[in-house]
């Protein structure tokens, strides 16, 4: 877009053109005002926009207006007739510009003639720079078609200075002896074109902010997202403060975002999501209907920023639904005044997993189940292993499937070698096998933006055809997006935007989600394909008592999993300015969304434990929908230097979801009769309706005073029907307090500090993120009684539930030094969450045993941080660097009874942050008998059978003996592990040459820790399977006594696989996110073609990754619930992404 139009719309802040002459009048009665203020009443009054050098005109003394209904033309040359200005008049706008030298008295000695080209990076043109004689008054500007000249003294050397709002100023020493044409090419001051931040209901100027709000927009965005299919994972390392999780890597896959901490424990699957609003549209991410984060399905190119809403005085205009931050996101329009731009765009990607783990080969296999049949058999021989604690399974039947043994004079058994028929000869990689090797993803951009005097338009599509890193797995989606705005007429508005979304996603895995645990778990020694050419069904070991035909995993990736995502986001407004200053806007908004999810599993796909498996079909279908409407009124004034500003607005929401989901079972074939019609069997596993209602009603008040004091207040209150009569409405206020000392008189002298303010707010905010109605009586179908169907009571109800309330907080500081060549911003927040929604304990005989209510409060404290610096800033370099770190604490303050689960019990603990484990700690490993003998005296003495277990031994872990008790119980245990990192942050560079670009960001996360589960379930030690590769040589054994884990014995009677701090690693990462490399064509090259711009472009995404994290990536978490946050089960990995893409604008 050019440059002019951008610095048009930042001008105005949003304001549209009312294609009205000058010849407006207006009245004013204006008391010793500056030229600021004048022009800035007139725009109230008219709309007029003005195009000026906002130092310039400050030099001007100030002056009186007092005009009853007369032109505005009339006006200003009035007032700058005794002036070095003038005013230039072209439709609505108007250029106030240095007289022309000719029109200065001159002096009878001879002149040098200098002129030329004033244009931007991009080729455009720029009318209205003024160009000046160097600590004089004197100058020009540019024309429109962006030439100048000055006539100037011969002989007298002079420096020429370059300006216009929103570039860097440019300078040239003129050494005026003869005329001399000198083209200028003039950057974006990203400074002075100070950006616009979208809040609720409304946008302000970043530099007035008095809450916390971080900001990304698309030219940021751009440098380390190209080739991107989705941005929801974009914002990682790039916001301060919001913590971005990939919680998988399959094509479409969402990211989790969280800022500032948990404020809700134990909500369902829709946990701690902040709140989405996407032009205007309004909408939380549906997880228990599997529906999609909105920013993973929107195209990266159609997104023009997104503004991260942070504190509560940020998010308390959002009331009941901003607990969790907000996250507004503004996709790109056409610009006023702009002729039609048509921009294509097309990426291939190739993708690869990050890492991938090294399954043991055949040999290592072989090695692996030696020592776990050694270690077993003598744990038998020390009776260690006895019928009563065999957790379940075989265990001679396995050891004979695998191996020869025979028994000593005293019965021990002896390990006579493996059997050479119970293993074949092949070398089987099943994750290379598994794996998609180069995964190919194809991106296609198209975009039709532009607009006239009184109207504005935009047309994107895109589409995405991607591979996923697996056999069977892709992903196509089509977006496209329509949006117009209009002035209608001088006082109407109108504008409407609508966004279209298809997903289809294929896979051959059993379920929604599959890692990559089979396909290590399984032995190598087998082929792929039989003889026949069949998928090789494997003779796995008796652990059931029988031979089992194992499905390998090529074969178990055979399902026909299919996934059909629809989303429809609409809305319009109506705007009508009743006056100067006050207008009013009406807007529905309207979001759908739609999936259809069907798996159908083959006998090909299938474990035959047995016989008499049957294909099966499940079939789930959902969809949900929005709509809200609102009503509002902006009511702006000036009264000298204090400007107010008025917000008051009602809305109506209105909620609706539904879910069915069907299961079938015995198909005739697999190919042909695989129609849900076809089965023998049909059972409906459920369905469920749900709506819900919120009416709202919301207010700001704003007051500014020259930029130097600020402050805010937002008020909502909203009605949800999701809590009983009498406790159905909430109420959210805020206030909010700027001071910028950089405008005071003790710090004018102070040149090196160009910004300083202080922001304070405090605000409350609720949260109506929880199931429909838990304050009435639910039913659950019970058991049949005498042939009847039965109900039995459900979730009891709860008619005094309230609103969870969260109060924070906030002080931050925002800073500019050196000609705004360092800048950043701290922030330090305290917030505070009061009865969080917990189970409560109810007495049994009522037929349930628990309902919900108010009882868990928490907190979080933390402290963000932003520093950020043009460390090159020259006409051919610039070198930008950002970097921002953020540190949350979390604790659960009280618990007040609430009832947990056993799943639960362990990591919601006062005093301790949400989501820990508790485990045992390992004091080493037992190496002899005796010291366990002599442990288990004691422990007997003291009341106990045992210290550990019956069968521990020598190899088995030691546990630690926390209370002292001679014995190892469930009190032994400790916090070992917290999900949630001491620090993350991110580090953004860009580095421009001429037109060659380099970016990179970089992602990093400190001091989390996870139990590697896989790990864990391995210590079973199962005869026939393979292990987790990190354990393999690890594992004690009377050769290797200095092992980090305990040995392996089958079925784990010792219980060396409990929790406990052996497992648990550090999740702590560095990732090089994202690194591009771009070149502009030059200009002079794209004219001839008639092209207006062209890059192209390479990069790469998560190429380098520092960790000690065993498993497939540290960003990897199993589930999105709080309590498994500290389990990591390698689920789909990420991709190692390489990309080259071209963009053309015409």
């Amino acid at each position: 877009m050019k440059l002019f139009s951008i610095f048009m719309l930042v001008f105005t802040l949003g304001g549209f053109a009312s294609g009205y002459s000058q010849k407006q009048v207006v009245t004013l009665n204006l008391k010793q005002c500056d030229v600021n203020t004048l022009l800035q009443e007139i725009w109230k009054q008219t709309g007029l926009r003005f195009v000026y050098n906002e130092q310039d005109v400050a030099r001007l003394k100030r002056f009186d207006v007092n005009a009853q209904q007369k032109q505005v033309d009339e006006i200003l040359d009035h007032i700058f007739k005794n002036t070095p200005y003038q005013c230039a008049y072209e439709s609505d706008v108007i250029y106030i510009t240095p007289r022309p030298v000719g029109d200065l008295p001159q002096v009878k000695q001879e002149r040098v003639k200098l002129s030329g080209n004033i244009k931007d990076k991009n080729g455009n043109v720029l009318p209205g720079v003024t160009v000046f004689i160097g600590n004089s008054d004197i100058g020009t500007s540019s024309d429109i078609n962006g030439n100048y000249q000055l006539a100037i003294l011969k002989g007298n050397a002079v420096e020429i200075v370059y300006s216009f709002i929103g570039m860097k100023k440019v300078t040239y020493n003129f050494p005026a002896t003869e005329d001399v044409r000198h083209n200028v090419v003039m950057e974006e001051d990203q400074v002075e074109l100070q950006d616009v931040v979208v809040i609720g209901y409304g946008s302000k100027s970043a530099r007035n902010l008095t809450s916390s709000v971080s900001s990304v927009k698309a030219k940021d965005l751009e440098k380390y997202a190209n080739g991107a299919t989705t941005f929801d994972n974009m914002p990682g390392g790039a916001v301060k403060g919001v913590l971005v999780n990939q919680n998988s890597g399959e094509p479409g896959a969402k990211a989790t975002l969280n800022i500032r901490g948990i404020t809700s424990p134990l909500k369902s699957q829709n946990n701690n999501e902040p709140l989405y609003v996407v032009d205007g549209v309004p909408f939380f991410v549906e997880r228990s209907l599997n529906m999609l984060n909105p920013l993973s399905t929107l195209s990266p190119n159609d997104i023009e920023s997104i503004d991260v809403l942070k504190d509560a005085a940020a998010t308390a205009i959002y009331g009941s639904r901003g607990a969790n931050g907000v996250v507004i996101i503004k996709t790109k329009d056409g610009h006023r005044n702009e002729q039609m731009k048509i921009s294509l765009g097309y990426t291939l990607s190739v993708g690869n997993q990050i890492k991938k783990f090294k399954p043991l080969n055949t040999t290592k296999f072989k090695n692996l189940q030696e020592l776990i049949i050694k270690n077993t058999l003598g744990a038998i021989n020390k009776a260690q292993i006895t019928d009563d604690n065999i957790i379940y399974g075989q265990i001679y039947p396995a050891i004979d499937y695998m191996a020869n043994t025979s028994y000593d004079n005293y019965g021990n058994m002896i390990f006579d070698g493996l059997k050479d028929e119970a293993f074949g000869e092949e070398n089987t990689n099943w994750v290379d096998e598994t794996n998609n090797k180069n995964a190919l993803t194809h991106m296609y951009n198209l975009a039709i933006r532009g607009g006239g005097k009184l109207s504005n338009y935009s047309f994107s599509f895109n589409a995405i055809d991607q591979e996923g890193l697996f056999i069977n797995d892709d992903m196509q989606r089509y977006n496209s997006r329509l949006s117009f705005d209009s002035d209608v007429s001088k006082r109407f508005k109108v504008g409407a935007a609508l966004g279209y979304t298809m997903t289809k996603r294929h896979s051959g895995a059993a379920g929604e989600e599959m890692g990559i645990t089979r396909e290590w778990n399984v032995r190598p020694d087998v082929p792929v394909y039989d003889e026949t050419g069949e998928l090789y069904r494997i003779d796995g070991t008796p652990t059931w008592g029988f031979p089992v035909g194992l499905a390998n995993p090529v074969a178990n990736r055979q399902n026909k999993n299919k996934k059909e995502s629809y989303q429809f986001l609409g809305n319009s407004y109506l705007e009508y300015k009743i006056f100067n200053g006050l207008k009013i806007r009406g807007d529905i908004n309207i979001s759908m969304f739609q999936d259809q999810y069907s798996n159908y599993n083959p006998l090909v796909a299938q474990d035959d434990r047995g016989g008499g498996g049957m294909s099966t079909l499940q079939d789930d279908r959902s969809k949900a929908a929005n709509t809200s409407i609102n009503f509002r009124a902006d009511y702006n004034f000036q009264i000298e230097d204090h400007y107010f500003s008025f917000m008051v607005g009602y809305g109506w929401d209105r909620s609706f979801s539904e879910y069915t989901s069907h299961y079938y079972m015995g198909f005739p074939d697999d190919e042909v009769l695989n129609n849900a019609g076809s089965a023998t069997e049909t059972h409906c596993i459920g369905d469920a309706k749900s709506k819900s209602a919120l009416n709202s009603i919301y207010a700001r008040a704003s007051y500014n005073y020259l930029d130097k004091y600020l402050a805010e207040i937002n008020f909502r209150s909203d009605a949800s029907s999701k809590f009983g009569p009498g406790n159905q409405r909430g109420y959210f206020p805020s206030i909010s307090l700027g001071w910028r000392m950089s405008s005071e008189n003790f710090m004018a002298d102070t040149e090196k500090v160009d910004d300083l303010k202080l922001r304070f707010s405090w605000g409350q905010t609720g949260s109506t993120n929880i199931d429909d109605f838990v304050y009435r009586q639910f039913y659950e179908k019970g058991n049949p009684y005498i042939g009847q169907s039965t109900l039995t009571p459900g979730l009891l109800p709860n008619p005094d539930i309230k609103w969870e309330r969260t109060s924070e907080f906030n002080g931050g500081l925002d800073y500019a030094f050196f000609n705004h060549r360092l800048f950043g911003s701290i922030d330090g927040y305290y917030r505070y969450t009061k009865g969080a929604l917990a189970p409560s304990p109810y007495p049994l005989e009522s037929g349930s045993t628990s309902y919900t209510s108010n009882l868990i409060d928490l907190s979080n404290k933390g402290v963000e941080i932003e520093i950020g610096g043009d460390i090159i800033r020259t006409a051919d370099w610039t070198w930008t660097s950002k970097f921002n770190i953020a540190l949350n604490r979390n604790k659960i303050e009280k618990l007040n009874g609430a009832e947990l689960s056993s799943n639960d019990v362990d990591t919601y603990i006062e005093g301790q942050p949400a989501g820990v484990l508790k485990g045992y700690i390992v004091e080493k490993i037992f190496q002899n008998d005796d010291e366990v003998v002599t442990l288990n005296k004691t422990a007997v003495a003291r009341g106990a059978n045992y210290y550990q277990e019956k069968s521990t031994g020598m190899g088995d872990f030691k546990y630690k003996d926390l209370d002292g008790n001679g014995y190892i119980d469930s009190k032994d245990r400790e916090v070992i592990a917290t999900p949630q990192p001491k620090f993350f942050g991110g580090f953004f560079n860009s580095v421009n040459y001429k037109n060659f670009n380099l970016s990179f960001v970089f992602q990093f996360s400190q001091g989390a820790k996870a139990a590697v589960y896989n790990m864990m379930s391995d210590m079973y030690g199962y005869i026939g399977n393979n292990i987790y590769p990190e354990l393999y040589g690890k594992t004690w054994s009377p050769e290797n006594p200095d092992a980090r884990y305990a040995r392996l014995v089958y079925t784990d009677p010792s219980k060396n696989s409990r929790f406990s701090d052996r497992y648990i690693y550090e999740t702590s990462y560095l990732r090089l996110k994202n690194i591009t490399f771009s070149y502009n064509l030059p200009q002079n090259f794209l004219k001839k073609i008639n092209v207006q711009s062209a890059m192209l472009f390479v990069s790469g995404s998560n190429i380098w990754t520092v960790t000690q994290w065993p498993g497939i990536d540290p960003e990897l978490i199993s589930s999105f619930t709080t309590s498994q946050m500290t389990l990591n089960e390698d689920p789909y990995p990420l991709s190692k992404t390489f990309t080259l893409g071209v963009k053309v604008e015409f």
